[in-house]
């Protein structure tokens, strides 16, 4: 059975539903819709359908960033957007598996150190004798091996691209096939190599967490 837990972080996390105007020119909402999708502030977004046609999901410092950075946005709310609506994240509850449930890496920060979720965690790279820890647009550095970061994480949720990078399986966007070639392009944009040798586990992890397909009538 799963259980859900309240996590929460440190930034300021903010919800933004748009609605927009059916009278301004497709061509413009796309182009805007493109860039909020790009901008570096936003962690996540979704086409909505009902009241609301899109939303972001703003990870900011404080409050004093997110004034500048709607600020930024007014004019193209204006012309744009009939209407939008901003919440303010207080508490986020996270669905986990049982068996997961204590699944996490600790990390350094501020005056101690930070449990870092498993299910939070995106992907992991190596740099030198550390390895940086991504999670929700964010890096932190941790001095452990690679074998054991995967350990502590769970190799059931994530897997080995190559000998340098980690990634959660969910994190995986598509894989692309080139010549000889496998890459992975992940949620955030990025492509990274797959080594031949990590290739079947990756199509079987990405296959395993696959929704099945439809039979057509």
């Amino acid at each position: 059975m799963d259980a859900v837990r309240s996590v929460a972080t440190d930034d300021l996390r903010v919800i933004m539903c748009l609605a927009f105007d059916h009278r301004a020119p497709a061509s413009q909402v796309t182009e805007f819709r493109n860039r909020l999708i790009g901008c570096e502030e936003v962690v996540s977004c979704c086409d909505l359908q009902g009241a609301f046609d899109f939303m972001i999901e703003l990870a900011l410092p404080d409050l004093k960033a997110y004034n500048t950075k709607l600020e930024t946005l007014k004019a193209d709310l204006a012309a744009l957007v009939a209407r939008y609506e901003t919440n303010f994240v207080c508490n986020r509850l996270v669905r986990v598996s049982r068996a997961n449930a204590d699944r996490a890496v600790w990390v350094t920060c501020k005056n101690g150190l930070k449990r870092i979720e498993s299910s939070f965690v995106d992907k992991v790279k190596a740099d030198g004798d550390y390895m940086c820890v991504h999670a929700g647009g964010h890096c932190w550095m941790i001095h452990l091996t690679m074998n054991e970061i995967l350990a502590e994480l769970g190799s059931d949720q994530f897997v080995r691209l190559h000998r340098s990078t980690i990634v959660r399986s969910t994190f995986i966007d598509r894989l692309i096939h080139e010549g000889h070639l496998w890459t992975a392009r992940l949620n955030d944009g990025c492509d990274e190599r797959i080594a031949r040798s990590h290739v079947a586990e990756v199509m079987n992890k990405v296959r395993r967490k696959a929704p099945a397909a439809i039979p057509s009538n």
